[in-house]
């Protein structure tokens, strides 16, 4: 089950980070690209990534903390997305917000690898 959360999360966030992206080419404003680089990234690449790994290790999957890498990925790819779209949208103190979410994204991923190296 959260193999495939994961991947269902990531299907949603690539079709928002394409929306992001026609948006920004069909008004020919690019300043999101730094906010659409992160959705993209961070929500359809790494997502992704996660999803399939629990999907071919279950151990992985299961384990205790798992469930946890889940959430703290959401977070991190929506405060990253909206705390850097709106530094780029010329409102510079939202910045703590997309501070915060790296923060969580650094110790999600290295949650990721422990549960990783541990249990595969």
């Amino acid at each position: 089950m959260l193999a495939e959360n994961f991947i269902k999360s990531a299907a949603i966030y690539i079709i928002l980070g394409m929306g992001l992206g026609i948006y920004m080419a069909a008004s020919q404003d690019h300043s999101q690209m730094p906010a659409h680089a992160h959705l993209n990234l961070l929500g359809w690449v790494t997502m992704g990534i996660m999803g399939l790994v629990y999907k071919n290790w279950p151990a992985v999957a299961e384990a205790k903390l798992a469930k946890l890498t889940f959430w703290f990925a959401h977070i991190s790819v929506i405060g990253m997305t909206a705390g850097i779209g709106l530094i780029y949208a010329g409102m510079p103190e939202y910045e703590p917000i997309a501070i915060v979410a790296s923060f969580i994204a650094v110790l999600n991923m290295i949650l990721f690898a422990f549960l990783v190296f541990k249990n595969a």
